[in-house]
């Protein structure tokens, strides 16, 4: 993946001083801290997002690595498409909706009655926040729970 290119613009004169200057304290140029600093608040913001709980991302894994151990590896090639979306939980969200509308219901109740982690899980179970009724409601039917 390439790098993206920013500029910011106006940079108050102040704040690039001191940043400029703490970079050098540190032995690092402006842009590393700058990414540095970046990197710190997206993780931040992820941890209060997810708590204590896994990502979703990690999750995600767990999903395609069951589902190879459990259903095969033409399915779980299926799942593994959520990667083209790493990082990007505005494109895997919608990714793993669509997964549970079209959800195979002899699949996902096969890896939930072995033990497997399935999509519907993580939509009911870890992250019902990021889904809809229609999602939860449809993740429900998947696994065969009375409603």
């Amino acid at each position: 993946m390439a790098d993206s290119a920013y500029t910011i613009r106006p940079f108050p004169r102040e704040l690039h001083r001191k940043a400029k200057a703490t970079a050098a304290l540190e032995g690092i140029t402006l842009r590393e801290l700058i990414l540095r600093a970046l990197a710190e608040y997206v993780e931040k913001q992820e941890n209060q997002l997810t708590g204590s709980k896994p990502t979703l991302e990690e999750l995600l894994y767990k999903v395609e690595e069951d589902t190879e151990r459990i259903i095969g590896s033409a399915e779980a090639k299926r799942i593994g498409k959520w990667r083209e979306f790493e990082g990007n939980y505005l494109r895997i969200i919608p990714f793993v909706q669509w997964r549970i509308r079209v959800g195979n219901e002899e699949i996902a109740t096969k890896l939930d009655n072995e033990g497997g982690l399935t999509l519907e899980r993580i939509a009911l179970d870890y992250y019902p926040e990021f889904f809809n009724a229609g999602d939860i409601q449809q993740a429900k039917k998947n696994l065969g729970i009375e409603q």
